[in-house]
């Protein structure tokens, strides 16, 4: 795993985006250190996945800095983020539907940063554990499958921060447990920088390093899981009853 360095390598200052008259991210501020493992809750509407949408490059903020290692990234498109080493998943897992398995994971590292790796495939298939399913319509595949295709699609492209909205909707509690059990494996393997949304929150608390709180677009705390269940302004904006259970 990457050891931790001086220098964040994602950096977020002062981020802002309006829709109109709708301020959705309002002067957010956060660091992620090397092989750190941070968890973003909040409630509905309190600007996460648009934080998302800001760092990897699908909207243009409209104020703030998005940094990776140093380097200025707001304004540039998704292949940018790509190419810096960023890959994410969605709420909805965006594959393509009537491809196989193997072909959406084979597009995916056409985007990549190892071409010229192809042994990576069949490693990413066999390490998310999809590597029965490679001949399967991916739009056939119950929820976990796709969940794990996709983030299949995501590692095979060989990032280095990898970012994960919500990947634990509308799975079972068992399998919400397997996909926290396959992201930790899998950052350790790879080396990986993870940010995750998640509404599964006491599974996140359990696996994650650091957790931020976003409400109303603002960064309302950040700090240890066991810091973030015990303030009063989260447990307060956030209903109290995931966070201080």
């Amino acid at each position: 795993m990457n050891m931790p360095s001086a220098a964040p390598m994602l950096s977020v200052q002062g981020l802002g985006m309006q829709f109109g008259g709708l301020a959705a991210l309002s002067g957010v501020t956060l660091d992620v250190a090397h092989g750190e493992f941070v968890g973003i809750i909040g409630p509905n509407g309190a600007g996460k996945t648009t934080f998302f949408h800001a760092i990897s490059g699908i909207i243009v903020p409209t104020s703030g800095l998005v940094r990776m290692d140093g380097r200025e990234m707001q304004g540039k498109p998704p292949e940018a983020f790509c190419r810096a080493g960023v890959a994410r998943t969605f709420q909805t897992p965006r594959i393509f539907a009537g491809m196989t398995v193997q072909e959406n994971i084979r597009f995916a590292f056409t985007f990549g940063n190892q071409v010229g790796r192809s042994s990576l495939i069949d490693e990413v298939i066999e390490e998310t554990h999809i590597g029965g399913l490679r001949g399967e319509i991916a739009g056939s595949l119950p929820p976990a499958r796709q969940r794990q295709l996709e983030i299949a699609m995501a590692l095979v492209t060989a990032p280095r921060l990898l970012l994960l909205d919500e990947v634990a909707a509308g799975l079972t509690e068992s399998e919400v447990e397997d996909v926290a059990r396959l992201i930790s494996r899998l950052r350790k393997q790879y080396g990986l920088t993870v940010v995750w949304i998640e509404h599964a929150v006491r599974t996140l608390m359990r696996t994650v390093d650091r957790v931020a709180v976003l409400h109303f677009g603002r960064l309302l705390a950040d700090g240890t899981p066991a810091q973030v269940s015990e303030d009063e302004s989260v447990i307060s904006a956030y209903l109290g009853e995931e966070v201080a259970q």
